[in-house]
């Protein structure tokens, strides 16, 4: 029988049986549907996660130490010494303040830091401006708020202008910082007031010393010689053996393929898990297509005795398995993809249409019955014609 006549016996046999063959093939549809959302899924996050790894700063480090040993004069130095380094930035940390506006308070995370933070960070403002070098030199207490705390404290106010309290600090905000959003983790970026790390470290902390270094280099391709240069640097500077670890370097290189790992790990496991359903679904279509042997028993010993030969009931059956789990490939490709749109479009996260993706999902969906499917086709081509006859 050519292709084309068993194809068009295989829809008849199927659309003789619709209630069925629609329950059949529901598990097909789950199965590649769930992985086309799973997939779809793991690839938004990975754009999302390096979005946010992205506010980290592009080709940035952070340089730490155990023990406080950082100075004002290790980020100058850094920034004048080496030429691969673009910008540098000493960074103040405190996690909770106490900021007040008028009747209104709320728990902030403050940042002391020069103007090269924001260019290392590419964070804009919505409104007002940045430090002027005078206000850094004589560490005056103006401040840069995030979008979190322009809402929580005023509301519909105009914030530049407007006196801050930050601990009992009064504080003159200068501007507002373009909105970042959260972290996986729930961090919210946008609840931070930023100062001059002066002030930071007279008005709020009390001492001189520096929590952190960013420094950002012009090409990733610098970054490493950058990273070893700087670490040889600080352990001559402050004559500590290099064995201690005294001087910690993260670079956004290091973020970043640390969240890809993670993100690729996570869609392999989240794919794997929804395949689940793919082997359930073609263990469906193997009962029903042993049943359907069954049921047309005497069919095929009449196809048999006029003719047809073993390969073309093998083929026969092989094609309604096919087709069932084809057709069920399809609709699943379509619900997953209105699904997985559904899902991007709440959560705000890039929408990815991978044309492999569905093409692989959808040779997967008639790789399953073309396997679950051989068995019962087997047995519907090893009957004897006789046999097969005399079957009531």
């Amino acid at each position: 029988m050519e292709f084309t006549n068993l194809l068009i016996t295989a829809l008849r046999s199927l659309a003789k049986n619709k209630i069925r063959s629609i329950l059949t093939s529901i598990g097909i549809v789950i199965g590649v549907s769930s992985v086309i959302v799973m997939i779809g899924i793991g690839k938004s996050a990975q754009i999302a996660v390096e979005e946010r790894v992205g506010t980290y700063g592009k080709n940035a480090m952070e340089i730490a130490s155990f023990h406080n040993l950082l100075t004002v004069a290790d980020a100058v130095n850094i920034s004048s010494k080496f030429p691969q380094v673009q910008y540098t930035s000493i960074i103040i940390a405190k996690s909770n303040v106490q900021v007040n506006y008028k009747d209104r308070s709320t728990i902030s995370g403050m940042y002391g830091v020069e103007n090269d933070y924001f260019k290392m960070k590419l964070w804009p403002l919505t409104s007002g401006r940045y430090f002027t070098d005078s206000e850094m030199s004589t560490h005056e207490k103006v401040v840069i708020i995030g979008s979190t705390i322009m809402r929580d404290l005023f509301i519909y106010e105009e914030p530049v202008g407007k006196i801050l309290i930050i601990n009992n600090v009064p504080f003159k905000v200068i501007g507002v910082l373009s909105e970042l959003g959260e972290s996986f983790g729930g961090k919210d970026f946008d609840n931070v007031v930023i100062i001059p790390y002066g002030a930071a470290q007279r008005k709020i902390i009390g001492n001189n010393n520096i929590d952190r270094i960013y420094v950002s280099v012009y090409s990733d391709k610098q970054m490493d010689e950058a990273v070893e240069q700087i670490k040889n640097y600080l352990y001559r500077v402050h004559a500590v053996p290099a064995d201690s670890n005294e001087f910690r370097i993260t670079t956004s290189k290091q973020k970043l393929e640390m969240a890809e790992y993670i993100s690729k790990t996570l869609s392999m496991l989240l794919a794997g898990i929804a395949s689940i359903s793919l082997f359930v679904g073609g263990v469906g279509i193997m009962n029903i297509m042993l049943v359907s042997v069954s049921e047309r028993t005497r069919e095929i010993g009449i196809r048999m005795a006029i003719g047809a030969k073993r390969r073309d009931i093998l083929s026969q059956f092989l094609i309604e398995s096919v087709t069932l789990s084809g057709l069920g490939g399809i609709f699943g490709i379509i619900l997953g993809l209105c699904v997985y749109y559904l899902i991007t479009y709440i959560v705000d996260w890039p929408y990815i249409f991978s044309v492999t993706s569905i093409l692989l999902s959808f040779l997967f969906a008639c790789a399953v019955g073309i396997f679950f499917g051989y068995y019962p086709a087997k047995k519907a081509a090893d009957l004897k014609p006789i046999e097969a006859l005399r079957y009531e």
